[in-house]
């Protein structure tokens, strides 16, 4: 199949073809046809992100990583060269018209994925200190300028007491309240498209949601209404997401891995995230070590968090 480029007269209409949709994306693409189903929110060069009436947060994207949430283009196009915040999102039977752009979905294939976890964790993962040692190396050696692991930025001091407050509390299952209420002085924290706090929350809360129930622990899920006041809509929902484990391939690959002990593909895994956004992939990365970490206590009565958080460079004696 031919790849879509910009078109040399962008008075026309530039055709592209999806090629995987995912199942929340699917749901929205069936309502009737000419009808505005939301707008553009925000917009990047390989991607834009749409707001449905409905308040479900969608996906466009030339890169190829799927999601349920997700419509991966076909295409070469610099998106926002034809796409812009506020256009209006019209459904034609089974083409979707953004901006300059025209999206088929006929032979687009539909994506739908959930964590594959076990009842409970494999014995092996009492092993995995040692890849969580390693991606805490890992991470102390890049660039994690702007991150929650900058020292001199504004968001760290603020994730030492969550990690004090809040997930370290989190071993004993009584204490998801006092998790909940330290978990959301740290929404919005930082600069950036999505704050720092929401990515390293949201990492934590994917980690640990999936994995909870193996531990006798039950999942976490923060008020969506809450996190609202807190930060963007935009992060608010990707937050949400996230937390409902409603994931793109490079998390569930890293949890599954995870959840079977496979220390190299995990640690694989995990740096495929390192590159999302400025750093984005760096704070969802150190929230997914956390919650690991954090299982891991919990199913084998240990406390290596401790451990690890210091390795990542978190000063819990200061907070």
């Amino acid at each position: 199949m031919r790849r879509s480029t910009v078109s040399k007269d962008t008075r026309l209409p530039i055709a592209v073809q999806a090629d995987c949709i995912g199942q929340v994306a699917a749901l929205v693409l069936r309502s009737r046809n000419s009808r505005n189903i939301g707008q553009v929110t925000n917009v990047f060069p390989n991607s834009f992100y749409l707001r449905t009436l409905n308040d479900e947060l969608l996906f466009v994207t030339n890169l190829s990583t799927r999601s349920p949430i997700t419509i991966n283009l076909d295409s070469t196009l610099s998106l926002d060269r034809s796409v812009k915040p506020i256009d209006r999102v019209y459904i034609d039977g089974e083409k979707l018209h953004i901006g300059n752009i025209s999206v088929d979905s006929h032979n687009a294939s539909t994506y739908e994925r959930q964590p594959s976890i076990e009842s409970s964790l494999n014995p092996s993962s009492s092993s995995m200190l040692h890849a969580l040692r390693t991606a805490s190396l890992i991470l102390r050696i890049i660039d994690t300028t702007q991150s929650v692991l900058d020292p001199q930025g504004l968001p760290h001091a603020g994730m030492a007491r969550f990690i004090r407050g809040g997930v370290l509390r989190l071993r004993l299952s009584s204490r998801e309240e006092q998790f909940r209420l330290a978990a959301l002085e740290i929404v919005g924290l930082g600069p950036g498209f999505t704050p720092s706090g929401d990515d390293m929350l949201g990492g934590f809360l994917a980690t640990y949601n999936a994995l909870a129930r193996t531990t006798g622990h039950i999942p976490i899920l923060l008020d969506f209404a809450s996190l609202r006041m807190k930060t963007t809509w935009t992060s608010a929902k990707l937050l949400d997401y996230m937390q409902r484990l409603i994931l793109d391939e490079q998390m569930l690959r890293m949890i599954e891995s995870a959840a079977r002990a496979h220390e190299n593909e995990w640690i694989l895994a995990l740096e495929s995230l390192l590159p999302r956004g400025h750093a984005s992939g760096i704070d969802i990365s150190v929230g997914a070590i956390l919650a690991l970490s954090l299982i891991r206590d919990i199913t084998f009565e240990t406390k290596d968090t401790e451990t690890i958080v210091d390795a990542l460079g978190f000063s819990l004696s200061s907070v």
